[in-house]
């Protein structure tokens, strides 16, 4: 049976990641589509002092990618040795592991000990390993001001982290996302009947500070609206950063934890800003869990 082989990242799993699987499963035809993905990356694993700010837990980047068509994802592990390889070594260990009939890139591939080798040297090495090297052209993608883009993990990190998740959600092709487990909270929510869970050990880019309307997904997949909240909490003084959701018709027990809750953000609200008095923030988050409402049956 024929393979055809994609290596990277894939962190993002944004569009132009399931080009390079969709143009794998053209040469493929009836083959196998595998992909090889760095966990952790390797300019995490060079710098391990460097701050990565992961899009994707491997787990759910192996799910994305399967769904977008590939037939085997594999966790690929850097080490001090396998960096080190030279280009040609780096196309060995792949055709002596899988004996690949297409390897499919973007441009942008770099391979081997410094990103030394180059797509066009991936092309020439095919022909000494039996193999054929097939470039993916970089994808294009408007946002919401008109402006064109290519579509990269860095420009999805740039708009997460601007607050602009409908222009991510463009990039990406579907919302962006984190998920966690539910923890004790200050409990404030609840005071004012708006109960939140509070979402702890989130591994992935939370965007910037600010309220969100989006949804609330189970681990059973039931999904709620949610108004989501990132930030300090100004109006109650100086606190950590957190991020909650009051899950609108959610029934659940409020007193239990350690259940996981994923949250996808499909509109910005507004800043998250100090108020004079509980009062008032609480007139806020009502406005804020209509708006949420209006907008996602607008939507639904």
């Amino acid at each position: 049976m024929d393979i055809a082989l994609s290596i990277g990242n894939f962190d993002a799993v944004h569009l132009g990641h399931v080009a390079i699987v969709e143009r794998a499963r053209d040469a493929v035809g009836d083959g196998r589509v595998v992909i090889w993905s760095f966990n952790p990356s390797p300019t995490e694993f060079l710098h391990p002092t460097a701050a990565v700010e992961r899009l994707t837990e491997f787990s759910r980047r192996r799910d994305l990618l399967l769904q977008a068509g590939a037939d085997e994802v594999m966790e690929l592990i850097p080490t001090a040795a396998f960096m080190n390889q030279s280009p040609e070594a780096f196309v060995a260990y792949f055709s002596d592991a899988l004996a690949p009939q297409f390897v499919v890139e973007g441009e942008g591939f770099r391979f081997g000990k410094n990103r030394k080798g180059t797509l066009e040297d991936l092309i020439t090495l095919g022909s000494t390993f039996d193999f054929s090297a097939i470039k993916v052209q970089p994808l294009e993608v408007t946002l919401l001001d008109q402006t064109i883009h290519r579509a990269s993990s860095s420009l999805v990190r740039t708009l997460i982290k601007s607050g602009r998740v409908e222009d991510a959600h463009i990039v990406l092709g579907r919302p962006v996302s984190v998920s966690g487990t539910v923890a004790q909270g200050d409990r404030r929510g609840r005071s004012m009947q708006f109960p939140t869970a509070n979402i702890d050990h989130i591994q992935t880019l939370l965007p910037l500070d600010g309220i969100y309307a989006g949804r609330g997904v189970l681990e059973n997949g039931t999904s709620f609206p949610a108004a989501i909240s990132i930030g300090t909490k100004p109006t109650f003084g100086e606190n950590d950063r957190t991020c909650e959701a009051h899950l609108i018709g959610f029934d659940g027990e409020p007193d239990t934890y350690g259940w996981k809750l994923e949250l996808s953000f499909d509109y910005w609200l507004r800043d998250q800003i100090r108020f004079n008095s509980i009062e008032e923030l609480k007139n806020a988050i009502q406005d804020d869990v209509e708006r949420t409402t209006q907008l996602l049956e607008r939507n639904t």
